[in-house]
């Protein structure tokens, strides 16, 4: 039997325990083996703050106790802008017979038509939008039927948030893993 592995993509800047509801409630919700914390490159559609080689550190921090999850470096790895359709295209490749789960949030669901070649990184994975309870999703027409929905408990916490804390001096205690903490502390991310 083919392994079904979901992937979250991020830029996981920091990574938060919003991030974890939301792959430990699809890995279980889907019936998934594992999944994956895709670290974003150099998105195209977003932009980050921190260095690749701390977030891949504070993603695999995070998740260090979990057995299901994992983190993918890939996308950290390439030069230039980095594509959904080309990551899920060298996961084929690299896995051949892997049943993937794109897992995304609400927002990038809604900016499916700005993607690059989104049709193509639609037909290498199932796409499931990770929602809230009680609000809505929304989907282009065109892409209606080839996205499904999970709602999952949703903790108020946003990375952009999270930054502003530790750039503060405010408490980030119980929103990140103790472990992420620690780093971006030890490391005096976000301080300016």
């Amino acid at each position: 039997m083919p392994a079904r592995v979901g992937l979250l993509g991020g830029t996981f800047d920091p990574p938060h325990l919003g991030h974890l509801v939301v792959a430990e409630s699809a890995r279980v919700d889907l019936g998934l083996d594992e999944v994956r914390l895709l670290v974003a490159g150099d998105p195209w559609m977003k932009r980050t703050v921190g260095a690749p080689a701390h977030r891949v550190a504070m993603t695999r921090a995070a998740v260090a106790e979990d057995p299901h999850l994992s983190v993918d470096v890939r996308e950290t790895a390439r030069d230039g802008p980095t594509y959904t359709a080309q990551t899920l295209a060298d996961l084929h490749a690299d896995e051949p017979g892997t049943r993937w789960t794109f897992l995304l949030g609400a927002d990038a669901v809604a900016a499916l038509e700005q993607w690059h070649r989104p049709d193509d990184a639609l037909a290498a994975a199932a796409f499931v939008a990770v929602t809230r309870p009680g609000h809505e999703l929304h989907v282009a027409p065109r892409f209606a039927d080839r996205v499904e929905r999970l709602e999952v408990p949703r903790l108020e916490i946003s990375s952009t948030d999270l930054r502003a804390r530790y750039a503060s001096g405010r408490s980030t205690r119980y929103l990140v893993p103790e472990a992420v903490d620690r780093y971006v502390r030890d490391h005096r991310l976000y301080v300016e």
